[in-house]
């Protein structure tokens, strides 16, 4: 008994040590299988997927070693990859029955992983194994949904290169130029990889390959041409496709001979049987070439030659995994399916919120534009319902000083002119004639109030018209000065002052007179004793302005009152002659001819009056 389980215990033992995953470690890849594995995938890849790999010897064994490890590790990108090309392999050989259990595993073990290029070259492999039974239909799926897969993860280009070359062989395989058109425009397209002369000869041969389909043989003739410069550097299996693209070309140009010829170049290229699928057909090609050509007997040997290999080495070995492949590919679709389903309702569904979210955005943000406006429009009533009790305060205000202003003169002329026509009176020349003077100056005081209550009804109704044309300045104002003293009795010194001796501007002469005369008439009301001066001056502030200034040494203005005298019906003093519209009308006139009127806010022995006016007028149209 205990030499029983002495025997039990060294044959774990043993196991342990000769198994390593038994014994809790996988073993480390060396650097010269890490190599081995760069070279057959870059092969792969710069030969577009046409170096296969071969069926025995040492590369074959250190392939498994490879998938065994890198497996163990979990460096899947490089598993799969490796896994495809052997899959492939296996298939372009014949060994169908191994590449269908081998793509199956890998596909459901890309799945479990949820491994997105695992996938995709999986779908891939399984499309080249379709396409190799016959089952063209399923092979058309697998691939377009490895294409869209590569699309999305942007993968190596080699690898969409090599899709678009077993698509195109596909599409002209199930006679659809369409789609092989489609494929090599966005192949030429493509930048060429590390292998310059294998792509650009695999290219040509496929261009050709899908010119004769469409019937155009020139054109196939001229990249069959290019193809002749790169005939002894290709490799067999580029080769092979070649010769059976050249026989194809030569068949349909008459050349029959000559096809014979490329057909059997073809079946003397090395390691013929390693593409299987491309061996059959070369075999039924040139067994049509000989039913062309008469030659019957040669013709039905040939059939018969293809039959006997195809029930050998091929039919036999499939019925019953690729239907087991394709239940589990259907499968994975229909689940693939309800997944994307499921998904675009999702997508539905968000879309759907998405929408009534705006759509609630929208009626909130126009219930809030309405409730703006309603907002807005009150503001408006609110601001034009003070504006209008301003106007009736004005008006009234206006009517108040007019029934005062107007009342004045209008009493002193009445009186002194019923005194005049009396006859009870017994009047002197000297009364009669200061009578008459009184007549006389209440009667301008009342014109110029009616003047006044013109300009600024034609200035409110946008009437008013100006006559540019250029004057004096300097003159203007001597000849203003020289009025103001002939109309009214100073007890001030008036004065103008300039240091220029002329200076010409584009103004209106009535309206530049208007304003300096009110300006200087509102002094002399307000200014007991003192003097007052008009300067004139280049606008240190700006050359092309002049500046006015009237300056006198009367009562001054109160600061809170600067910014309110140019308001219509304004008046400093509520028992001086005038209506108030005198600054409101020289505002208007001065902002006309572009230039601006204010008050001096430092000047304190009295008022100042400035203005600005520009030498050059330039018409706001």
């Amino acid at each position: 008994m205990n030499r029983f389980l002495k025997h039990i215990v060294l044959c774990v033992c043993g196991l342990w040590l000769i198994h390593p995953a038994w014994a809790g470690e996988r073993r480390k890849i060396t650097w010269p299988e890490t190599v081995l594995q760069e070279e057959i995938i870059q092969s792969f890849r710069n030969s577009l997927g046409f170096t296969y790999l071969p069926e025995k010897g040492k590369t074959q064994k250190d392939i498994d070693s490879l998938l065994f490890v890198w497996e163990g590790e979990k460096q899947y990108d490089s598993y799969f990859e490796l896994r495809r090309i052997a899959i492939k392999s296996k298939a372009l050989r014949g060994e169908t029955r191994l590449a269908i259990a081998e793509s199956d595993r890998m596909y459901s073990k890309a799945v479990a992983l949820d491994h997105s290029l695992g996938r995709a070259l999986a779908l891939n492999v399984i499309g080249e194994v379709y396409a190799l039974t016959g089952r063209d239909q399923e092979a058309g799926d697998a691939y377009k949904k490895a294409l869209t897969l590569f699309d999305t993860l942007k993968v190596d280009p080699a690898l969409i290169k090599i899709l678009l070359v077993e698509l195109t062989e596909y599409y002209l395989h199930i006679n659809y130029p369409t789609g092989a058109g489609e494929c090599i425009e966005r192949l030429n397209k493509m930048p060429l990889g590390a292998s310059l002369e294998t792509e650009q000869a695999i290219r040509y041969i496929f261009n050709a390959y899908y010119e004769i389909s469409k019937g155009d043989v020139s054109a196939a003739k001229q990249y069959l041409d290019k193809v002749s410069s790169f005939v002894s550097v290709l490799p067999p299996a580029v080769l092979r496709h070649f010769f059976i693209v050249e026989a194809m070309y030569l068949t349909k140009v008459g050349l029959q001979e000559q096809a014979l010829e490329s057909y059997e170049q073809f079946f003397k290229t090395k390691d013929i049987y390693n593409n299987h699928a491309l061996y059959v057909i070369a075999l039924k090609n040139k067994a049509d070439l000989y039913r062309v050509m008469g030659r019957k007997e040669e013709a039905y040997e040939q059939y018969n030659a293809i039959y006997a290999y195809i029930k050998s080495t091929f039919e036999k070995n499939y019925p019953k995994e690729i239907d087991q492949l394709t239940t589990r590919f259907q499968a994975e679709q229909l689940a693939y399916q309800n997944e994307r389903d499921r998904h675009l309702s999702m997508r539905y569904y968000t879309i759907g919120i998405i929408l009534c979210v705006v759509l609630l955005l929208v009626f909130s943000f126009f219930s809030w534009k309405k409730i703006f406006r309603l907002r807005l429009s009150k503001r408006k009533l609110e601001v034009m319902t003070r504006k209008a009790e301003n106007a009736i305060k004005r008006k009234n205000l206006f009517l108040s000083n007019m029934s005062h202003e107007v009342r004045t003169p209008l009493n002193a002329i009445v009186g002194f002119s019923g005194l005049l026509a009396s006859e009870d009176m017994d009047l002197d020349a000297a009364s009669e004639k200061e009578y008459c003077e009184i007549i006389k100056v209440n009667s301008q005081q009342l014109l110029n109030l009616v003047n006044d209550i013109l300009d600024f009804s034609d200035f409110e109704g946008e009437n008013i018209k100006f006559n540019i044309r250029q004057s004096d300045a300097v003159k203007i104002c001597k000849d203003v000065i020289e009025t103001i003293r002939a109309s009214y009795q100073l007890q001030v010194e008036l004065s103008f002052i300039t240091e220029l001796s002329e200076l010409f501007l584009d103004t209106d002469d009535a309206r530049l007179r208007q304003v300096l005369i009110n300006l200087l008439v509102n002094a002399t009301k307000f200014t007991k004793e003192g003097s007052i001066v008009l300067k004139l001056e280049i606008s240190p502030e700006d050359e092309e302005m002049a500046l006015f200034s009237v300056t006198d040494t009367g009562c001054g203005i109160p600061l809170e009152k600067q910014k309110l005298i140019f308001e219509r019906f304004e008046k400093l003093n509520d028992f001086v002659q005038g209506s108030g519209l005198g600054l409101s009308i020289c505002q208007l006139i001065v902002k006309h001819i572009q230039g601006r009127l204010w008050v001096d806010p430092h000047y304190m022995q009295g008022a100042r009056f400035c203005f600005t006016h520009p030498l050059k007028y330039k018409s706001p149209l």
